[in-house]
């Protein structure tokens, strides 16, 4: 075998090894039993530590630099070329963390979550805050094996979750978003008190997904559905992609679920094996980008009024309403202030995102403790939004993020809103009118130019190159500014 083939092969092995935690994660939120849980945590602790000690190996460093030098390379495709010179800095990070430092990480990881669960549950940021501090701690502590000399440790964060993205590009992008947006949300938001909540069976519900999802262009032979408390999306393996979704009262919340999730899953079927091997080629550091694509099904498709024109009158008795398309179509499309990101409208969730940016900047900056997080998320959350925050369980431990140790993430969320703006105005260029393409029921249309144009590169090119490539302009808030105008305005 030549030095890609090794490299190949034992590529095969971490993904081998993700596999199996990830199926060990799936089954532990959506199958196993609560007393098994203290098992599972440490099952998945043994194979994380399994697999850090494959991406840490020398042997690995030697593998990838071979397969870099060696003469098969440069007969690759560009993307495969890239994906594996990403590589390097994966395996460059990882080498600098010891093995048993990372051990104790990620268990204290794993516990914080479960005493997140029941802190929330509980109502209780007593018993949550000093394991919030001790992971704190331990993420400051692994970000600084990986990066000892930076001045800004929250940037190294960032460009885990989104790569090639810094608080220099960040800040001035959602300081423009607040002054824009914050006097359009007190004009428009919590004007339309529509109510709309019935109870569906799993079935009911269960079909409703599978044709949403088939509409758009998910293929269900290599995808599967279960039922959790939050929708998500998570890739076992190259045909093997699972979705989650709640099992609440409200369908028009269901299907937006189900269409932003189904968003995520044709990104992930759609790369390539050659790329699946490597977690750059995976889409693993570019989590902006793969907001950007579950929310543009979300939002820019599926709150369209014109995406349900060919299917409502389906999705109408498959789910037994009463609501004409107009009035479904409405409560859809309904801004309103609220405590809940998860729940928050197009419009409205974009300041629940900047709270969070904010915090965590601070947080890691060392300007704010843990004790001043309830006290400044309430006081942020009534300046941005006019909400009070009765409890902090609606308040800061909403969110299942900062219990996972996933400091930098949530500001690819927006981020992922921001890309939209600007991949909308470059569809319309190349296809043609949106709203005209929807009523016509040419949806497949626009998945198949996001798979030809970003989804069948893999992680190959960072989300600043491909909006280069396809928009032929920085990074703007101004195109997603626009479409908010030209939807809310009166």
């Amino acid at each position: 075998m030549n030095a890609i083939d090794n490299l190949r092969k034992y590529q095969e092995k971490i993904n081998n090894l993700e596999y199996t935690i990830r199926l060990l994660d799936w089954e532990l939120k959506i199958v196993a039993p609560e007393g098994s849980s203290e098992d599972m945590i440490n099952l998945i602790g043994e194979y994380e530590t399994k697999l850090f000690k494959l991406k840490a190996s020398p042997k690995y460093g030697k593998l990838i630099n071979e397969a870099i030098n060696c003469e098969e390379f440069r007969a690759l495709d560009l993307p495969e070329q890239r994906c594996i010179k990403g590589l390097l800095k994966t395996y460059e990070e990882a080498r600098k963390v010891p093995a048993s430092f990372y051990t104790q990480y990620a268990k204290a990881q794993n516990k914080t979550n479960i005493i997140w669960r029941k802190a929330k549950e509980e109502n209780n940021y007593a018993l949550f805050k000093p394991y919030l501090k001790k992971l704190i701690d331990y993420t400051k502590k692994y970000y600084r094996y990986i990066a000892p000399d930076t001045e800004n440790i929250y940037d190294v964060m960032l460009d885990q979750y989104e790569r090639g993205m810094s608080t220099k590009i960040i800040d001035p992008l959602f300081e423009e978003l607040k002054k824009a947006l914050i006097p359009l949300i007190k004009k428009v938001a919590n004007k339309n008190n529509i109510k709309f909540e019935q109870e569906n069976t799993s079935l009911e519900l269960m079909e409703t997904a599978k044709y949403l999802l088939n509409y758009i262009g998910f293929d269900l032979n290599r995808g599967t559905l279960g039922i959790y408390p939050h929708g998500f999306t998570d890739k076992m393996g190259n045909n093997d992609v699972r979705i989650a979704f709640n099992h609440g009262n409200k369908p028009n919340d269901f299907v937006s679920t189900i269409i932003h999730e189904g968003g995520h899953g044709i990104l992930e079927q759609t790369i390539p094996y050659n790329l699946y091997l490597y977690d750059n080629g995976n889409i693993e550091d570019l989590i902006g980008l793969h907001e950007s694509q579950s929310r543009f099904f979300e939002n820019i498709l599926g709150r369209n009024k014109n995406f349900w024109i060919p299917i409502y009158d389906d999705i109408k008795k498959i789910l037994h309403l009463n609501l004409s398309l107009d009035e479904f179509v409405k409560s859809l499309n309904n801004p309103k202030t609220s405590l809940i990101r998860t729940e928050a409208d197009e419009l409205t969730y974009c300041m629940h995102i900047i709270v969070r940016y904010e915090i965590e900047k601070d947080l890691f900056a060392g300007k704010i403790e843990v004790d001043d997080l309830p006290q400044l998320w309430n006081a942020k959350m009534k300046e941005y939004l006019g909400v009070t925050v009765e409890n902090d369980a609606e308040g800061l431990m909403q969110d299942v993020h900062w219990s996972e140790g996933e400091f930098g993430y949530f500001p690819s969320y927006l981020l992922g809103s921001i890309y939209d703006g600007m991949f909308k105005e470059a569809i319309e260029k190349e296809l043609g009118n949106i709203d005209e393409l929807l009523k016509q029921g040419n949806i497949k249309k626009i998945t198949e130019y996001l798979q030809n144009n970003i989804y069948i590169n893999g992680g190959a090119y960072t989300s600043l190159e491909i909006i280069h490539k396809l928009c032929h302009k920085e990074l703007s808030v101004k195109p997603l500014i626009k479409y908010f105008q030209d939807k809310y305005e009166i």
